[in-house]
This record gives structure tokens, sequence and C-alpha cells, in this order.
């Protein structure tokens, strides 16, 4: 999951990345939900915001078939996360 959505360069982002992603994403009414539901997974969990930092969140968001994938994959993360 993580080469999917952090491409071959998979040095680990900034926390300045992270939120400026988060900041694009919370534009987005699925992810508002999502944010809204779990946000303190979102702010503090490692895994979470790796995902997040190392995405191409505007190609992403660009995109609805990859978005519509990385909404699941945020979603099956935080499914895995939270058991």
């Amino acid at each position: 999951m993580i080469i999917l959505w952090a491409g071959k360069d998979s040095s680990y982002p900034t926390e300045e990345t992270t939120n400026q992603n988060i900041k694009l994403l919370r534009n987005e009414p699925w992810f508002q939900r999502l944010f809204s539901e779990h946000t303190k997974l979102f702010l503090e969990n490692r895994d979470l915001r790796y995902i997040i930092g190392a995405a191409k969140v505007q190609t992403i968001i660009d995109n609805p078939k990859k978005k519509q994938k990385f909404e699941e994959d945020l979603i099956h993360l935080i499914n895995l996360i939270r058991k």
C-alpha cells in the first residue's frame, strides 16, 4: 500500500508535508467525514500519517478513480489500526 501511494521515492515525509496533505484532503467531503470520526488517529498514528505524507495528494484528488482507491485504502488502514 505504501509503494502504491508514495511512488518509488519512499523517503520519510516531513511533518510539514503531511500537514499540508491533510489540509488539502480536508477540502474533500469524504475525508472530512473520516477525519472527524478518527481525528486522533490522523494526528497521532505514524503509519496513517506516513501514507498521507508520502502520497501525491493533488494527483489523487484530481483523479476520481485514484481518489476512490485512496479513500478505500485509508479506511482499510484505519480498520487495521483499530483492531
